[in-house]
């Protein structure tokens, strides 16, 4: 539930980043969105194999008996639940999704202003 509240705070904010660039808001959200996921995934598979080798099987998630990848999912439930800070770091690449999005649209021109010449403003006082 956290992780659907994050994606629709962050999304919100890349929105409203990009209709001040001029850029349409909605394709910037879905990016955003789409970079938040993807990047989760490449943090799931980091801490996975990087950090819970040695607690799971990793070739019974690979076979193709559904007994074995049972198993394997339920040893991926008991270590991410005795160590809650791999859930915290798939999070944090989760953000670094944001963060690129935000990066690139950050580079991204401001909208022009039309320009007013000083003549135009004398009448206005």
């Amino acid at each position: 539930m956290f992780d659907i509240i994050l994606i629709g705070f962050l999304t919100y904010r890349n929105g409203v980043k990009a209709k001040q660039k001029g850029q349409n808001a909605v394709v910037w959200g879905v990016a955003t969105a789409i970079a938040y996921i993807m990047c989760m995934v490449v943090g799931f598979f980091v801490v996975v194999y990087n950090f819970c080798k040695d607690a799971i099987n990793l070739n019974q998630l690979s076979s193709l008996d559904t007994k074995s990848r049972e198993a394997a999912a339920q040893q991926l439930v008991q270590v991410f639940e005795a160590n809650p800070l791999h859930l915290i770091t798939i999070e944090l690449f989760g953000v670094g999704g944001y963060l690129l999005v935000r990066y690139i649209l950050d580079r991204k021109p401001d909208k022009k202003e039309p320009e007013v010449h000083w003549m135009d403003k004398m009448g206005e006082q």
